[in-house]
């Protein structure tokens, strides 16, 4: 096998590791189940909802809690579109019940976070451009 090749497969063999490991630490352990915007409604209406978090995403509200038979781990997620009628039906059921309900922040992502995270892909075309030229220098100056 030529040098260069094997190069080209420790650099892969590398990647492979880093992204394995992102994804190991990057793994939620909490499981989280979908639910739709009926199966929320019945639920809230029917009182099974044991906590409710909720919290406004552009023009939907994120909802997440647990329902009555989850063990701590679980939890359910659904989105509900800004409206009068959502808004209404919420507070309507709301009102019913008799736990108490966060309502969090929307989240703001930073300028860095959005600057970092728009450069990488470049960063990384460029880096792998970079290693194909000097591969090719590198083969160039091997046969002549």
């Amino acid at each position: 096998m030529k040098r260069p090749f094997r190069n080209t497969i420790l650099y892969l063999l590398i990647l492979l590791v880093i992204i394995g490991i992102v994804s190991i630490f990057n793994n939620n352990k909490q499981t989280t189940e979908k639910m739709t915007q009926d199966e929320f409604y019945s639920h809230l209406e029917s009182g099974h909802i044991t906590s409710l978090t909720m919290q406004p995403e552009s023009s939907e509200f994120k909802i997440t809690g647990n329902l009555k038979g989850y063990d701590g781990n679980k939890t359910f997620v659904t989105y509900i579109l800004f409206s009068e009628y959502s808004q209404s039906r919420i507070n309507d059921a709301l009102d019913k019940l008799d736990k108490d309900i966060i309502v969090e922040p929307s989240e703001k992502t930073s300028g860095w976070v959005t600057f970092f995270t728009s450069i990488i892909p470049f960063v990384i075309i460029f880096i792998l451009l970079f290693f194909i030229f000097l591969l090719v220098a590198v083969r160039k100056k091997w046969n002549g």
